[in-house]
């Protein structure tokens, strides 16, 4: 990492991509299949939960600004900091893996029908990696390009799909049971918020105007959210909930709705480049933290991070092609539930490293006094 300086908002703009790179591809079609015309009850709630994750993330970036994620650690448990960090760094390779998986079948499924998957997914992490070997603050600038897209998207399908919405097919507003609601809400909670913790990479004495930093922080959340409320708010409004449900991408089933004067087809494509744009930026970010923390956990000089590096790329590699492609559990809903344990190591490690900041802090007060 260079010494440039980062502004807030170009540190936040990241928090867009972070929140709905899981969304399009991963959640949209379980939470309408879970929670039927509910899902918007559950989003919601989801987004009111997700705040109070967003607030435990963000006091542990405001700890050791000086620091990032993997030398909190060390600093805060040295005599298990490896084992933390590596716990962490399998958390986020399989992580990692999960997104450019679901992102390869979506491009072979859609439009490389006849391109061997292996060969998209080598493509998709040949690219992630270039993105991350050229440092975090190409990443960062990719960002605030990606947010000014994503949003003039956003508001073009919007607007293009609201005359054909049909208010009738929000009714009735609560067709799940409490259950299914609340379950709902939690993993949307976990997927939507969760990864914003690898923004800790970059430790906060390198943004240049942190006194602005919440606000951004917070309000970008906000704007994530209303992009996946409102993309399902219109999928279920045109479609009908049942048809909605039959959809493997909703959101982008729903897209293929727009016509631009009756005379340019096939929209929904150009539409869909947000989604790639959200996950090449999250899956950079998790490159980054994973090259990262192996480097700083083990110590390592440049020659063996690069070594490693390339041995972590063709693990990478390899997962999704040798093991997903032949596990139909991957192409079910259920696999929605497995990184809900790595995401809630996450949140775990956050917690505990809380604790015993403070737990640090009153033992010096004590010293002192």
């Amino acid at each position: 990492m260079t010494n440039e300086k980062i502004n807030s908002f170009s540190y936040s703009t990241l928090i867009v991509s972070l929140c709905c790179a899981t969304f399009y591809g991963i959640f949209s079609s379980y939470i309408v299949n879970k929670a039927n015309n509910s899902s918007l009850i559950s989003i919601f709630i989801g987004y009111i939960i997700s705040l109070i994750f967003a607030k435990v993330i963000l006091m542990f970036f405001n700890k050791k600004e000086e620091m990032n994620h993997t030398q909190k650690i060390k600093y805060l448990f040295p005599k298990i900091s490896i084992v933390i960090n590596i716990i962490s760094i399998l958390c986020t390779m399989f992580g990692y893996t999960l997104i450019t998986y679901r992102l390869t079948t979506f491009l072979s499924n859609q439009y490389l029908i006849s391109t061997p998957q292996y060969i998209i997914s080598l493509l998709i992490i040949l690219l992630t990696y270039y993105t991350a070997s050229k440092g975090i603050e190409t990443i960062f600038r990719v960002s605030v390009v990606t947010f000014f897209i994503s949003a003039f998207i956003f508001f073009f399908d919007l607007f293009s799909l609201l005359p054909q919405i049909n208010f009738q097919n929000y009714f009735p507003i609560i067709d799940a049971n409490y259950k299914d609601i609340i379950i709902s809400s939690i993993i949307f909670s976990f997927y939507f918020i969760m990864p914003i913790a690898y923004l800790n990479v970059v430790p906060l004495d390198k943004i240049k105007d942190k006194n602005k930093l919440n606000k951004y922080y917070y309000l970008m959340i906000t704007f994530s959210f209303l992009i996946i409320f409102l993309s399902i708010f219109t999928c279920i409004g045109v479609n009908g909930i049942n048809v909605t449900k039959i959809f493997d991408y909703p959101v982008y089933s729903t897209l293929k709705r727009i016509k631009l004067f009756s005379a340019l087809d096939s929209l929904e494509n150009i539409s869909y480049t947000a989604w790639f744009l959200f996950t090449i930026n999250l899956s950079n970010l998790m490159l980054i933290y994973i090259f990262t923390a192996c480097k700083e956990s083990f110590n390592l000089n440049k020659k063996k991070s690069n070594i490693i590096n390339l041995i972590i790329i063709i693990t990478l590699f390899s997962i999704p092609n040798f093991i997903f492609s032949n596990n139909n559990f991957i192409e079910s809903f259920s696999y929605i539930y497995i990184p809900m344990i790595f995401l809630g190591i996450t949140l775990f490690i956050i917690i505990i490293s809380l604790i015993k900041y403070k737990f640090i802090q009153k033992k010096r007060t004590i010293s002192s006094s």
